[in-house]
């Protein structure tokens, strides 16, 4: 790809004239308790990539995160990634303030409308969707669905733009790409990682752990993961700490960690929700019990629940306690069919795809630019 290259020669160029090129990048993208962490996570796995792929050329670049007022959850963690923050007042709002060179836009909530304005100052415009539901204007999608649809965005994007369709193009932090492949065989048989995602609007990590707390059969290992924005936060302490004295399973709370790669690959069972964690279970060969807590996570869990890579139990407000322990105990007393499962889950998402490849289409969008004053 002739982007990046164009841009280490013209940094080249413009160092022997004593001027340094800086290539200005922004995120449009929201993150609340309502709409949860998943866009902004991914966002910060691709803003990371591309920084990465930046440093290792000696390219100036500098990244900024744009979000409304209401929605600026996990603002924090902007700072120590060494990124920009602006806050405007509406999800529509005007951002011809930030001076940019590429846009990325990851918002449900904005279309071809938004979008064409960013290109008329002259920016390269790129989109992370995955619902297909309205027209876009832009140089590059990206949509990391599992579909029966061959295309559902060739009426919705532009001639030119080009389309990054499918789980290879998934965006994964390093660690998943950098974990060893375990044997599921290896395994413990009864450990089970709960998590659905920062947030959990629907609060199913309470009904999770009323459902372990109602198994019998089966002493389980279970590791449990919220965010520390999560609105029941206390609740989910507090039962636990209960479970953990009333029964004979092992319960381990982690908050905001760090280690989601390796608790992945320690279980032999998932249970969580659709969206982003779906390709992270894929690329750690992890089974899982999937209820979907947004309607765009129905499509690709039910692709992926016939391909055998996960069992949906439903949407949130139709799994009981019941339903779910159930489940649990079906899958975990059929080693066998975990591990067939394992193994469907693990031909999803290649090793050598992802982020990195991603990175590069979207520098590839870079030409040389403007020169600035270093």
């Amino acid at each position: 790809m002739r982007g990046l290259e164009a841009c280490r020669s013209d940094v080249q160029n413009t160092e022997r004239n004593g001027r340094a090129l800086i290539l200005k990048i922004a995120f449009r993208v929201d993150a609340n308790s309502e709409i949860g962490t998943g866009h902004v996570m991914r966002c910060l796995t691709l803003a990371k990539g591309i920084q990465n792929m930046l440093d290792a050329s000696d390219i100036l670049h500098s990244i900024t995160f744009v979000n409304s007022q209401e929605s600026t959850l996990l603002q924090e963690r902007y700072g120590p990634c060494n990124l920009n923050h602006e806050v405007v007042k509406q999800i529509d709002s005007n951002v011809e303030h930030v001076d940019a060179d590429l846009w990325i836009v990851d918002h449900y909530q904005l279309d071809e409308t938004f979008e064409q304005k960013l290109s008329l100052t002259g920016a390269k415009v790129m989109v992370i969707d995955d619902l297909a539901n309205r027209p876009h204007y832009c140089d590059l999608l990206l949509d990391v669905n599992f579909s029966d649809r061959v295309n559902r965005y060739e009426t919705l994007v532009p001639p030119k733009c080009k389309m990054l369709l499918g789980p290879e193009y998934a965006l994964l932090r390093q660690e998943f790409y950098e974990q060893p492949t375990v044997d599921f065989i290896k395994r413990d048989p009864v450990r089970v990682l709960v998590c659905f995602g920062g947030s959990d609007p629907a609060n199913m990590t309470s009904l999770t752990l009323d459902s372990i707390a109602s198994i019998k059969d089966v002493q389980l290992q279970v590791d449990i993961v919220i965010g520390s924005g999560h609105q029941t936060k206390r609740v989910v302490i507090e039962k636990v700490n209960q479970i953990t004295q009333i029964t004979e399973h092992n319960i381990r709370l982690h908050i905001d960690s760090d280690q989601i790669a390796k608790l992945m690959q320690k279980a032999s069972l998932m249970v969580g929700a659709g969206g982003s964690m779906h390709w992270e279970r894929c690329i750690s060969m992890l089974p899982a019990l999937v209820v979907c807590v947004a309607e765009n996570q129905v499509e690709t869990t039910r692709c992926l629940s016939k391909e055998n890579v996960c069992r949906y139990l439903g949407f949130w407000d139709q799994v009981s306690v019941t339903d779910l322990a159930r489940a649990l105990v079906f899958l975990l007393q059929s080693p066998s069919t975990l591990q067939a499962m394992s193994e469907c889950a693990g031909s999803i998402v290649p090793r050598h795809c992802g982020t990195p490849c991603v990175t590069k289409h979207v520098l590839s969008l870079l030409k040389p630019l403007p020169l600035q004053q270093a």
